[in-house]
């Protein structure tokens, strides 16, 4: 049976390639007939990136009453893994995750599982080509040092809440990501605990695809407690209006 891997209309270029289809064309071939389409019959149709729970559910629904049992029998094959709760990856919408809940390995690396949404906010706009841009992979790797620090590294971190300092954050692209399953993993070079309320990390990660890898980044922060870095920031953002407007009266009056 011939596979079709089904992903948004976001990707619409990506989806004129063989084994591949737009969700909006399988809706369409899905209402436009009295009888199932020939061109979805006999095939194994997969929910690819990108789709919702809501526009699978849907589609699987539409393809099963018009009798394509055998042909949605594995859609959500592809589905098994679930987001990353949003205090783990520190984002409100859960349309913004793009990652998995990060699992520890057997050799002390983390991975997840790279997890699109075409309604994600990196994926609004500036869409080029075939292949995921590459900020929604610096992105993802973002989100995937949050969430191996907050589930597995904090157990000697005495603060309820995170506040995390980036110091240095270097991406790498080596090759083009595509609307396809990909993984992220992750490793920690260092880690340091110079005060009980401050743990300093040095970690590196690679995005693979088909065992490639196809982008990276190195990384440095820090964890604070949340209730002392937001009184230095608020600290540093009184400063910086009275600076700004210090010099700005200083330009109004030499006009």
């Amino acid at each position: 049976m011939e596979v079709l891997i089904v992903i948004p209309q976001t990707f619409k270029k990506f989806s004129e390639n063989p084994n591949m289809m737009s969700y909006d064309r399988l809706l369409s071939l899905l209402h436009r007939h009295d009888t199932p389409a020939d061109e979805l019959v006999g095939r194994r149709l997969i929910a690819g990136q990108g789709l919702d729970d809501m526009q699978v559910d849907h589609a699987w629904y539409v393809g099963t009453s018009r009798g394509l049992i055998n042909e949605f029998a594995h859609w959500r094959a592809a589905r098994k893994e679930r987001y990353a709760d949003r205090a783990l990856c520190h984002k409100h919408r859960p349309e913004n995750i793009l990652i998995s809940v990060p699992e520890q390995q057997v050799d002390g690396a983390y991975t997840a599982d790279l997890l699109l949404h075409e309604r994600n906010e990196l994926m609004l706009d500036h869409l080029t080509g075939q292949h995921i841009q590459g900020m929604v992979l610096t992105e993802a790797c973002r989100q995937m040092f949050l969430a191996v620090t907050e589930r597995y590294c904090l157990d000697d971190h005495p603060a309820v809440k995170h506040y995390f300092v980036i110091n240095s954050m270097n991406a790498r692209y080596q090759a083009f990501a595509f609307p396809l399953p990909a993984q992220i993993q992750y490793r920690v070079i260092d880690q340091q605990q110079p005060k009980p309320e401050r743990i300093s990390i040095h970690a590196d990660m690679d995005v693979l695809q088909a065992g490639q890898v196809v982008a990276g980044m190195e990384v440095k922060f820090t964890v604070f407690d949340d209730a002392y870095i937001t009184r230095r920031e608020s600290k540093l953002a009184a400063e910086a209006v009275s600076n700004y407007v210090n010099r700005l009266r200083s330009e109004l009056t030499g006009w």
